[in-house]
């Protein structure tokens, strides 16, 4: 382990000094030093996946490691690096502590007698193409309540967010909520009390995908024509459930709908994640096809 300075200068000399085969970057473009540290050629093979779910445009960068359950076809169009498809997912994820005792709709500040449509997606993942699939939910399930958190600091883009609203299905805007950034517990507790988690097309979860199937819960997805809209679905392949991926804005509301009104439908599809969700945590297959890569990118002879 060595722990480098938030200085760019100083930390590419650490680096450089290593004489390193291989650099991995789990990501490019979440942290202004790891960006600009891979403009520099500090290893004879680098390469990044997916912790930032973009290209990063950067010549330096050898490869973008990928998985076959997340790319369309023709992805490595979308790509500057050469695009590596791993058969899993490139991701060894541990598996987060449920609670045990979730807390109640009443704790969480929400009321009981309404199907809790949760999307718990920061602000600017809302693509003005959902409004009209979210105002559709809530016309056709009258007891639908919109529960979206405004996280930390994004408040102006809450604002934002209702304001468009209020354009594009003002007959239901009374039936939209916004959340305060949580603690975990609380954050996982929330997703617990949905009715059903669903999540916007173009960008999807990443994180919060993993929480929810640890839950055991199902999630709508949507998938995007990009991999930071398919993470979701990557993860639905990888375990072998495919009831709740909607391939157009139709099967979404229809799906999110008979989700939440659907109790022993629902009660089927999250008894089916739990039984599939081991597929996506602490994968050793994944670390494999990861060591067998590193060695073909260095010696491509073996």
């Amino acid at each position: 382990m060595i722990d480098l300075p938030v200085e760019l200068k100083p930390a590419r000399e650490i680096i450089a000094a290593h004489s390193l085969d291989i650099l991995f970057y789990p990501d490019i473009g979440m942290d202004a030093l790891t960006y600009f540290l891979a403009f520099s050629r500090l290893a004879a093979v680098q390469c990044v996946t997916w912790g930032h779910p973009v290209t990063t445009g950067i010549p330096n960068m050898d490869y973008f490691i990928s998985s076959e359950h997340l790319e369309p076809p023709g992805a490595q169009d979308h790509y500057s690096e050469r695009l590596v498809l791993l058969k899993r997912l490139p991701v060894y994820y541990y598996r987060p502590d449920v609670p045990e005792t979730p807390l109640s709709r009443e704790k969480l500040g929400l009321p009981e007698g309404y199907n809790l449509y949760v999307c718990p997606q920061a602000p600017f993942k809302f693509h003005p193409d959902f409004d009209a699939a979210l105002g559709n939910i809530l016309r056709h399930d009258p007891r639908g309540l919109l529960i979206l958190i405004e996280g930390q600091n994004f408040e102006h883009w809450a604002k934002l967010l209702m304001n468009r609203f209020k354009k594009s299905f003002p007959e239901a805007i009374d039936r939209v909520r916004f959340l305060k950034a949580m603690p975990t517990t609380e954050f996982l507790s929330l997703l617990m009390a949905a009715d059903a988690l669903i999540e916007p097309p173009y960008f999807g979860g990443g994180n919060t995908t993993y929480e929810s199937f640890a839950c055991g819960l199902p999630i709508v997805t949507w998938p995007g024509p990009f991999m930071r809209g398919r993470v979701t679905l990557g993860c639905y392949r990888q375990m072998g459930v495919m009831d709740c991926v909607a391939n157009d804005a139709q099967v979404y509301i229809r799906i999110a709908i008979r989700l939440a009104n659907d109790k022993p439908w629902r009660e089927y599809i999250k008894a089916r994640i739990r039984a599939n969700a081991h597929a996506l945590f602490e994968d050793m297959e994944a670390i494999r096809e990861l060591e067998h890569f590193f060695e073909k990118a260095v010696l491509p002879s073996l």
